[in-house]
């Protein structure tokens, strides 16, 4: 299988770390997509948890969701890839996914290279690529192989589909962080941070990925904790889950504030992970003050 690697990486890392990371303990888990209606005074905002690569049976959406986007003057989401951006990010990925002076042997622990080393021939893996790759970067490669041999398309993502719509008319995108912000935080975790994220991804199954799809398809938020939460013990994993989460949402949440308080009814797209639990948006925009309603 030919892989190249693209911007595919950036926008499904997220979800992927999801898997890694989830541990909300306070979650919407009544069989609804996590999609809300955010109000304060006159101004009615949305924010929709995402998925970020999809197949046909996800769409079409929800009308009340189509309805809210519409009636939005602008979406939000995570990084808007404009043709610009998608033009740097092989530089970016070069930067900080790869280092043509250490191979793999020398990042990995002799288990674990191992490990790697197995899985390149059982899977037919494109080895000399990664061979030059950190680990957390192969580690998304190998997860977006894997989807896109279980039929899951990039294109087909929710913030693609949102995206796509508004590049085609003159609806405003607002960017919330920078492909490199995202870029930064993957390669400043350790070495054993990255290994285990490497380790996770050769030894996910087609199960666990379809287990995913099918609970955010449903609304089922237990259903991915459960499905993931045996990751959390790992060594490192709660502080991974700090970076990847709970410091962005705060980040997050304050730029979706200060647009709604600036008259702006936007509609927000952002990985699932970053919406529910006790750090999730939702709470932190109801600490601000802000009426939060889950619809559907």
């Amino acid at each position: 299988m030919k892989f190249n690697i693209t911007q595919k990486i950036i926008r499904f890392f997220l979800t992927l770390c999801f898997g890694l990371t989830a541990s909300s303990s306070v979650l919407a888990d009544n069989g609804k997509p996590d999609f809300w209606k955010v109000e304060n005074n006159d101004v009615t905002a949305y924010i929709f948890g995402s998925i970020h690569m999809g197949n046909e049976a996800m769409y079409p959406l929800p009308q009340e969701i189509q309805n809210a986007y519409h009636a939005s003057k602008a979406l939000v989401v995570e990084v808007n890839l404009t043709p610009q951006v998608q033009a740097e990010m092989m530089g970016l990925i070069q930067k900080y996914g790869m280092d043509m002076q250490v191979s793999m042997d020398k990042r990995l622990s002799a288990e674990g290279f191992a490990v790697f080393q197995k899985a390149c021939k059982e899977k037919q893996l494109p080895c000399h690529i990664f061979n030059i790759s950190k680990p957390w970067l192969a580690s998304q490669q190998i997860s977006v192989m894997d989807m896109q041999l279980l039929g899951y398309k990039e294109e087909l993502g929710i913030d693609r589909y949102f995206l796509s719509m508004a590049q085609k008319t003159t609806k405003e995108i607002i960017s919330l962080e920078t492909a490199e912000d995202q870029l930064q935080i993957m390669d400043g975790f350790s070495e054993q941070q990255q290994e285990m994220m490497l380790m996770n991804a050769i030894k996910a199954k087609p199960e666990d990925y379809k287990a995913l799809f099918d609970a955010w398809q449903n609304g089922d938020d237990n259903a991915m904790i459960s499905t993931f939460k045996k990751d959390l013990e790992q060594p490192g994993a709660k502080e991974m889950y700090l970076k990847l989460f709970d410091e962005r949402n705060v980040k997050m949440a304050d730029k979706i504030a200060k647009l709604i308080n600036s008259k702006k009814p936007v509609f927000v797209v952002v990985g699932a992970g970053h919406v529910v639990g006790e750090n999730g948006l939702v709470n932190l925009l109801k600490e601000k003050g802000f009426k939060l309603t889950q619809l559907q």
